[in-house]
């Protein structure tokens, strides 16, 4: 492995991932291995020169992996975001490829997390006629008075109640039926 190959990989194109072959930090360390086994063995002058390409080496491997995990990172974010950046994952190693998508999942879920709460579930929601005006409880905890003939989106649970109790009745609505925009 040569030293300036691993230097000029490092410098070119900071913006985005270069690609690399899909061993290459398996070759680094197998190449430390390798320095440390002809380190034990060897003269004065060669022991520091193989100490002196070990310690290179780490840095090398080092930051190539601090770069490479930062526009990882970053490009797990934009594509969470809704950004394109097919370029990036051809690029990545297979290790890479695995840890962005393990990255991505992480991501999406706390997004979930945070914009739509805590353990919440989206509820199933009915669409229904009012047949009396009422007042109802919702599941969110408010207060709510619905009068004859609103028509009105309600979780399940409080649709089915007041089904149940002849205030409501269940309007189905075929997707067919339903016009979309395009």
């Amino acid at each position: 492995m040569n030293i300036d190959e691993l230097l000029l990989l490092i410098e070119k194109n900071r913006m985005q991932l270069s690609k690399i072959d899909d061993e290459l930090y398996k070759k680094i360390r197998e190449r430390i291995i390798e320095l440390e086994e002809l380190k034990r063995s060897a003269s004065d002058s060669d022991f520091f020169r193989f100490e002196d390409e070990i310690r290179t080496l780490r840095r090398i491997q080092r930051k190539i992996f601090e770069l490479r995990t930062g526009k990882i990172i970053s490009a797990a974010w934009a594509e969470v975001c809704g950004q394109q950046i097919g370029s990036d994952v051809e690029n990545m190693c297979s290790h890479e490829r695995f840890f962005f998508k393990r990255l991505m999942d992480v991501i999406k879920e706390f997004k979930k997390t945070v914009l739509e709460g805590e353990g919440r579930k989206r509820e199933d929601r009915v669409l229904v006629r009012i047949k009396k005006d009422v007042e109802i409880q919702g599941s969110d905890g408010k207060t709510y008075k619905l009068r004859k003939e609103d028509v009105v989106t309600l979780p399940q649970l409080n649709a089915d109640a007041l089904i149940k109790g002849g205030v409501a009745e269940k309007i189905e609505v075929k997707e067919d039926e339903v016009s979309q925009e395009g």
